[in-house]
């Protein structure tokens, strides 16, 4: 699982090292390539999940955290000579700030690409004032 946090251009060797606690190094081999954008309104993610059908992804948050599997049943191909990916299952998490709309979380998939709207919560105007006396 990993932060929802902007991304560091500068490579650092703390920065490693927190990744791989973090369980974001390692085996990748069902954990889907994923852009995140950010703006003032939303979180963006962009998953590649090619050969699935959407009845076959399941994304829910729990606790602050998106959860993304995905699972097919596996093909069975006499005489694999090389086989260098799979598509039988996914799966991703990601940890979500605390300032989002679980409400109006928004996901779609379209040509391989499973495409997901995070809203962010509008700040509340705080009720504080100044009260001059006449």
């Amino acid at each position: 699982m990993i932060r929802l946090v902007k991304f560091d251009s500068e490579p650092s060797f703390n920065n490693l090292f927190n990744r791989f606690f973090e369980g974001e190094l390692g085996d990748s081999s069902n954990r889907p390539t994923t852009n995140i954008k950010e703006n003032d309104e939303a979180f963006e993610l962009n998953i590649l999940i090619p050969g699935f059908k959407k009845e076959q992804v399941h994304i829910e948050i729990d606790e602050h955290i998106l959860n993304i599997t995905a699972e097919q049943e596996a093909k069975d191909e006499e005489q694999e000579w090389l086989k260098e990916f799979s598509f039988d299952s996914l799966n991703r998490s990601f940890r979500l700030p605390k300032n989002i709309d679980i409400e109006s979380v928004e996901a779609e998939q379209r040509d391989g690409i499973l495409h997901i709207k995070i809203p962010k919560k509008k700040e509340e105007q705080k009720l504080k004032k100044q009260i001059a006396i006449a």
